[in-house]
């Protein structure tokens, strides 16, 4: 009874390997299609998905030695993005980008400074959300209550 549950275990294990290999084939086919379709847009973004990867997964690097830093990679990581996204020839906004630079332009700056905002209020948020203090708990308040123990 012992060798089947084995074999089980190992049957299990190795369609769990063919799943995790057809689903690794699908995504290689998918990533090739979308380089196929618009190359300079996907080089882009496989760029910037691998500087991503670079800052998520290394937190001994400089840069999250403040939350100011990693604000302004967060802010030039929009930029880029959108530069991406309204500027690369091949991208599905490149119309607006080409049709009018200023607007493109003006899109990127927006996209950077809402970026820039939205990680200011997320990082604030966490910051009030960690520490709640009672507003009537003061010195005097403390005091008042020894005095009335007899202390």
């Amino acid at each position: 009874a012992g060798g089947s549950n084995g074999n089980h275990h190992k049957m299990d294990r190795s369609l769990a390997m063919l799943v995790l290999l057809g689903g690794l084939f699908s995504l290689l086919l998918v990533f090739l299609a979308l380089f196929a379709i618009a190359p300079i847009f996907w080089s882009c973004i496989v760029s910037l998905l691998y500087t991503l990867s670079l800052f998520l997964f290394n937190e001994s690097h400089g840069v999250h030695d403040a939350q100011e830093f990693e604000n302004r990679f967060w802010t030039i990581f929009a930029v880029l993005f959108s530069t991406a996204l309204f500027f690369a020839k091949d991208s599905p906004l490149a119309p607006l980008g080409m049709w009018s630079p200023s607007l493109g332009f003006s899109s990127v700056i927006l996209c950077g400074y809402a970026m820039h905002i939205w990680d200011r209020n997320m990082h604030r948020y966490k910051l009030s959300q960690l520490v709640r203090l009672k507003r009537n708990c003061t010195g005097n308040a403390s005091l008042n209550t020894l005095n009335k123990m007899g202390l």
